[in-house]
């Protein structure tokens, strides 16, 4: 009877969730947003190493003599940070219009040109006759992505509307140029106007200022325990459907999350402290560590399992999750669609993420500081935090994870092995009729 709700239950999500994530994922601007915010995670880990690499100076005693050349080349071994965690808005404007541009089938380096001049304008604003390029880094990184969406869609609506100069018997590069001569001049004039009046308007402040004064209480939002337990829960149904979760999601937080990474970074490498523990990395391996929804932990059961179905998956995935990928177990077990790992899986993992939340906020472990990526479990969580209690945690929450799946595994491997002793038992019936053809 139970077996029978839960599956009404999941065709019930199925049927109106299903759809609806399928749209999100595929909408054009959200797409674009996700692949160009994505593309940013290399320059993200360069700038990462630079941090690691600074970091390394602390390990080393006060006075000492590699500890003072540290110091006396802070500056330059910071130089890859400032120029990629400080440039932020820049690369954004160029990974996201690209993406962009692509969809809109629009002439891919004019496209960018376009939002790299939007975002420059709309981010930078004049200080006592110089230009303050303060404003480049995560703090106009939602400027950034504004102007590369709208530059892109400008372009592509006045290419359509043939609202360009064209010239026949040119060169088809020479005559690009040329069809692109209007729509940047328009994004230029449009993106000029906003800033002036913006800066007019608001006291002197350019456009990010006011995004951050008037929405800057909005975007810390997310980085709460309740949005750490819904971004979670979201993710796991997802999962459930067979959808991947994070890549439905990241469009909407990645921004945030970036932001609050580089605001981290920026107060470690200034000798500040870092205040926001929900990053890409927080989500990627405490939150989801050793995969989503803590799916080493059912690798882990399925080595230990008497199927043979499972302990065969579960030496199918078990690297897959040190690096933190979740598909094998997500599919091969399968957890998706798998009644008996609902709870666990979408319930338990959100109410997991929360505690992972306050082991952070409550000081135990440093706040995320460091991008990686492709990393594997334990060394990634000492790299995002350079804090040598964060290994030791990772190895925690899979034991947790353990813990809160060891029951409804149980309850799988039941219902396995006796499908596995009901195939055992035709074969053996087949064995003793002993047909000989």
């Amino acid at each position: 009877m139970k077996e029978k709700k839960m599956n009404g239950f999941i065709t019930l999500l199925e049927k109106y969730i299903t759809p609806v994530a399928e749209k999100i994922e595929g909408q054009r601007h959200i797409s674009s947003i996700k692949n160009g915010m994505i593309s940013l995670m290399a320059i993200l880990m360069v700038g990462s190493i630079s941090l690691i690499v600074m970091g390394l100076g602390n390990f080393f005693p006060a006075g000492s003599s590699i500890k003072n050349l540290f110091e006396t080349y802070n500056v330059i071994l910071g130089l890859p940070f400032a120029f990629t965690y400080g440039l932020l808005s820049i690369y954004a404007a160029v990974t996201i219009s690209y993406a962009h541009s692509q969809k809109m089938e629009v002439p891919i380096l004019h496209s960018v040109l376009g939002a790299l001049l939007a975002t420059m304008i709309l981010n930078v604003k004049v200080v006592n006759g110089a230009f303050d390029f303060s404003f480049m880094d995560s703090r106009g990184l939602f400027i950034a992505i504004f102007a590369s969406l709208t530059s892109v869609e400008l372009m592509a609506f006045l290419i359509r509307k043939k609202v360009t100069i064209r010239i026949k018997g040119l060169p088809d590069m020479i005559g690009k140029t040329f069809e692109a001569i209007i729509p940047l001049l328009l994004i230029i004039v449009i993106s000029v106007f906003v800033s002036i009046f913006t800066i007019h308007f608001s006291g002197g402040k350019n456009l990010p200022e006011v995004f951050v004064t008037v929405l800057g209480p909005a975007t810390q939002g997310i980085d709460t325990p309740l949005a750490v337990f819904l971004v979670s829960l979201f993710e796991m149904i997802f999962w459930f459907l067979g959808l991947n979760g994070y890549a439905i999601l990241v469009s909407f937080t990645l921004p945030f999350m970036t932001q609050y990474l580089t605001e981290n970074a920026q107060a470690f490498t200034s000798g500040g402290v870092p205040t926001h523990i929900f990053t890409e990395n927080f989500w990627g391996y405490f939150m989801a560590c050793t995969g989503s929804g803590v799916t080493g932990a059912i690798s882990i059961l399925g080595l230990m399992s008497k199927s043979k179905e499972l302990k065969a998956a579960g030496k199918a995935s078990i690297i897959p999750a040190i690096f933190n990928i979740s598909e094998p177990v997500v599919y091969g077990f399968p957890v998706a669609y798998n009644p008996y790992l609902f709870i666990p899986f979408v319930i338990g993992t959100p109410i997991l993420s929360v505690f992972s939340y306050y082991v952070f906020k409550l000081g135990f472990i440093n706040k995320p500081v460091v991008n990686v990526g492709g990393m594997p479990s334990p060394i990634a969580q000492y790299l995002i935090t350079l804090d040598w209690k964060a290994p030791i945690y990772a190895v925690i929450i899979v034991i947790l994870g353990i813990i809160m799946y060891y029951p409804f595994f149980k309850m799988y491997e039941k219902s396995v092995l006796a499908e596995e002793e009901k195939v055992v038992e035709v074969d053996k019936e087949l064995e003793e009729l002993d047909l000989d053809f």
